[in-house]
């Protein structure tokens, strides 16, 4: 059993491919029994209309709209339960995130069974993404490849943050994309030191400017996430040691990526070419899971070492960031396979 609400539903649509928009009221839950079909009970069906509702995005077959109130939910969860006759244990996906009305609704109206946390079987399952998923990811890269091609070709003295960023717009919705993710952010010179910062109309480039590109887009609700660095000119002497130390440490770090190698180990291999140059302590340089969120898993975390595995997704993110410069930044989404991996997003890490 999942419950989720506009806001967080990539568990939703990962079960049903129904799409519900963060800013959508009400919530679905989608019920999966060993001998049943899935179920989707939704109440974000807009005034009961489907044409307001996105519910031609799912792929089940049997899809319950219910209303806003969690007693509605609630009753058809029970209707369903009392028909399939599930063992006395129910699994429930984010379990700890389940609206307090609706758990303590759900446990009274389930007396006979015992509602339990999933014990993370739906994020391993999603970590390891399928054929079909990487098909689609590679489909992904190549439109963020685009929007960041054409991104990084209006970079030139006098044009603005904003046109370079419309350009990225323009670049991924014309091959493809369904949506921006979080739009594309551009900083110039120092600005670009804040690095996740909105473009800027009256920001226009200068003469050897140094210029940070992040950018992300959607398909089939799946999100890429890619970053460059483009110097209108010539970069002094400092920033051109910078962009060649973050693209042997993109380089060191992917050199590591393969099944078997701890995934903190190829943090710390970017890591360890940064600090070499005497970067270290502007470095910043991180990786994490991506699919239909952002941020999944493998995390990265140094204190909890996960084991890559083919299949796995995740951004490699090599960044150097000196307050007073800017942002050197190169950003790739990759897939791991049975002897090591494939880039998504083969874009020039060139910046001049």
């Amino acid at each position: 059993m999942i419950w989720e609400e506009g806001a967080n539903g990539s568990n939703v649509r990962y079960l049903s491919g129904f799409y519900m928009p963060p800013t959508w009221i009400g919530g679905s839950l989608v019920l999966v029994g060993r001998d049943h079909d899935p179920v989707l009970v939704t109440s974000a069906v807009a005034h009961g209309e489907p044409m307001h509702s996105n519910i031609q995005t799912t792929w089940l077959r049997d899809v319950r709209a219910v209303g806003l109130d969690y007693a509605e939910v609630i009753a058809a969860v029970a209707d369903l339960a009392a028909a399939w006759q599930p063992k006395r244990r129910i699994g429930v996906a984010g379990f700890d995130r389940l609206p307090y009305a609706l758990r303590t609704g759900l446990v009274a109206a389930l007396e006979d069974h015992r509602l339990v946390d999933d014990g993370g079987l739906m994020q391993r399952q999603r970590t390891i993404k399928s054929p079909a998923e990487i098909s689609l990811l590679r489909r992904l890269g190549r439109i963020t490849a685009a929007g960041m091609e054409a991104a990084m070709a209006t970079v030139a003295p006098g044009a603005t943050e904003s046109e370079v960023a419309a350009a990225a717009h323009s670049g991924c919705m014309a091959a493809g994309a369904e949506q921006m993710t979080f739009g594309c952010f551009v900083g110039a010179g120092k600005r670009g030191a804040l690095k996740n910062i909105a473009p800027r109309p009256d920001r226009r480039i200068t003469d050897n400017d140094l210029v940070v590109i992040d950018l992300g887009c959607k398909l089939g609700g799946y999100q890429s996430d890619m970053s460059r660095n483009v110097v209108a000119g010539r970069p002094a002497t400092d920033i051109a040691s910078m962009i060649e130390t973050c693209q042997r440490a993109l380089a060191a770090g992917k050199a590591m990526i393969r099944p078997g190698v701890a995934d903190r180990d190829i943090v710390a291999a970017m890591r360890e070419c940064i600090g070499a140059a005497g970067f270290g302590q502007w470095d910043w340089s991180i990786c994490h899971g991506y699919g239909l969120d952002l941020v999944e898993t493998p995390t990265f975390a140094a204190s909890e070492p996960t084991i890559i595995e083919a299949g796995m997704c995740f951004y490699i993110e090599p960044m150097i960031i000196p307050p007073q410069i800017g942002a050197i930044c190169i950003e790739d989404m990759i897939v791991v396979t049975d002897d090591g991996f494939e880039n998504m997003t083969p874009v020039s890490v060139e910046a001049w």
